[in-house]
């Protein structure tokens, strides 16, 4: 797994993380991440255009992405998380990802990370999202 990182501006900065690889460990996704957290990035897009696979750590990886992005969101409290998933109502509002593989697609569908999280087939519809 390769991680190149871009900004991009939405109406907020966007920080864009262009993974190419398998999604097969929770690093270097984590560890950069967290970098990226303490420098400043409250909003981050996964480019998963070239992903071709997604394993159980990959998810790991994902979900623990999200949680640290909303642990600046008190609005984003875990029982009014909990009700908008199962209303179908709540999207993360920091984490969001672009155009996943069909083998990707399906781990996450099947994991339900696309009950939670916004993903964008273009690129500038994904920015403009934040």
């Amino acid at each position: 797994m390769e991680i190149t990182i871009s900004q991009d501006d939405g109406r907020v900065p966007v920080t864009v993380f262009h993974l190419q690889g398998d999604l097969a460990d929770e690093e270097p996704l984590w560890s950069q991440a967290q970098q990226a957290y303490v420098d400043g990035t409250r909003y981050l897009l996964l480019d998963m255009r070239k992903v071709p696979s997604i394993t159980s750590a990959g998810l790991r990886a994902i979900h623990e992405v999200y949680q640290l992005l909303r642990s600046d969101a008190p609005e984003e409290s875990d029982e009014v998380v909990r009700k908008g998933i199962a209303s179908g109502s709540y999207t993360s509002g920091h984490l969001k990802l672009l155009k996943p593989s069909k083998t990707a697609m399906k781990s996450l569908s099947v994991a339900g990370y696309d009950m939670f999280l916004d993903i964008y087939k273009k690129y500038a519809e994904a920015i403009a999202s934040f």
